[in-house]
């Protein structure tokens, strides 16, 4: 599919999705609950549906519709027939589930689309490995078979928290008490705090005893909950980035309290000289009168903000880096170098290390011949390249649009309610 993005001004109101981390983090408590939970607030996309194909493939039971569903939980240390769990190609499903599916001993297949089976999976793999178990990846697939004993699991912090945030899924249904000792330096501990906190509404007890270190008792159950998710702070990123270019937009759904890293985008607004204030539960994102700041932001705790943050420093006049930004390189896309090729077409003037994005950014685009852009199979390179083309000066066309189904289906639809 393709959209052509029409330069255009922003006024009005978005209500922002549910938050994909934490509606990821409440539908596996949900699923593994003994009894039966409400989960309110969800929105269908790929990613959602690959964590529910998931829950079901260990014993989970959904009945219900989007918005509203509800999860009648398994223990997966009960399951004693082979599985299959298809993960699409969701990073955050296959990390998290593949210590809830070894909890057994009966073997499981994770498979997936896309880039996701070339991930980096070395942390599992070696954990695998020191505890004798299986872990086969290739040909397209993870065969993982346990069962994970409890114990002292070291895991290195500059690699994707979601390992980190897997184990702790898994940690409370083992027999006996395990520790996890992060390594430092404990990058994207934001996400790990929500994983904790998700925890803890379902009545597992996490103890923290040190900033690197988590202590998790053995033998718990998790206990149902009827659960509401709160707005994305993640996919705010961009209507937010663009009603600073472009005019003002009132996001609607947040928490201003939540414990999504991605809320650091109000911090990085700021830094940028950006308009922006609560009012009545609304953040209102407005462009300065005085002019936007060049930015210098470390991308380490806040991954998923890159493609979006690329674009508003284009619009930033001076010089703009990004640092800490490795781990864009093994996303859905190597989303450094797609927004490299992306943002080139438009004479955006950018550079990149393995870790690094250097920006050199101007007031505005304008060129006598429509862009057209690949979006990489990449849903956040799609809207990120959408929200350039709505700044820029002159249309664009976006192939592979398709790609936002996987976290915010709705997003060209639920645009147009702040374009003019």
């Amino acid at each position: 599919m393709k959209q052509t993005i029409t330069p255009c001004r922003v006024q009005g109101r978005i209500q922002l999705p549910p938050s994909k981390s934490m509606a990821h983090r409440l539908m596996i408590c949900a699923g593994l609950a003994d009894g039966t939970s409400r989960v309110a607030g969800l929105r269908d996309s790929k990613d959602m549906q690959a964590t529910l194909q998931c829950l079901k493939a260990l014993g989970a039971r959904v009945t219900g519709d989007f918005p509203v569903l509800e999860i009648a939980g398994c223990n997966p240390v009960c399951r004693t027939e082979p599985a299959t769990l298809d993960c699409n190609e969701s990073g955050s499903t296959l990390r998290f589930m593949i210590p809830c599916a070894a909890l057994s001993a009966a073997p499981a297949v994770f498979t997936g689309r896309g880039r996701l089976m070339e991930r980096p999976m070395g942390v599992y793999a070696n954990l695998f490995l020191e505890q004798g178990l299986r872990f086969d990846q290739g040909d397209g697939q993870i065969l993982v078979q346990g069962p994970l004993q409890p114990g002292l699991f070291e895991i290195p912090g500059n690699v994707s928290s979601q390992f980190i945030s897997g184990l702790l899924f898994a940690a409370g249904l083992m027999q006996g008490p395990t520790e996890l000792a992060v390594l430092p330096p404990y990058e994207s501990r934001d996400y790990v705090t929500m994983t904790v906190s998700a925890l803890q509404t379902f009545g597992i007890t996490v103890n923290q005893p040190t900033d690197h270190g988590y202590v998790i008792p053995g033998g718990q159950s998790y206990l149902p909950r009827d659960v509401q998710v709160e707005g994305d702070w993640s996919q705010a990123a961009f209507p937010a980035v663009l009603g600073a270019l472009k005019g003002s937009v009132v996001l609607e759904g947040l928490n201003p309290h939540s414990l999504q890293g991605d809320k650091v985008i109000e911090d990085i607004l700021r830094q940028a000289g950006v308009d922006e204030r609560w009012e009545n539960d609304s953040l209102i994102v407005r462009h300065p009168m005085a002019g936007l700041k060049p930015l210098d932001v470390d991308l380490g705790p806040c991954p998923d903000l890159g493609p979006a943050l690329c674009v508003l420093a284009s619009f930033i006049p001076g010089r703009s880096i990004i640092r800490n930004a490795g781990r864009l390189r093994i996303k859905e896309s190597d989303r450094i170098a797609a927004m490299e090729a992306e943002l080139r077409k438009w004479g955006v003037d950018i550079s990149s290390t393995e870790d690094t994005i250097v920006i050199q950014g101007r007031s505005g685009y304008h060129l006598d011949h429509p862009v057209t852009i690949d979006g990489h199979n990449d849903h956040r390179i799609v809207m990120a390249m959408a929200v350039f083309g709505w700044a820029a000066g002159s249309p664009s066309v976006i192939q592979g649009t398709e790609a936002v189904t996987k976290s915010w289906p709705d997003f060209f639809q639920d645009m147009t309610e702040v374009l003019k």
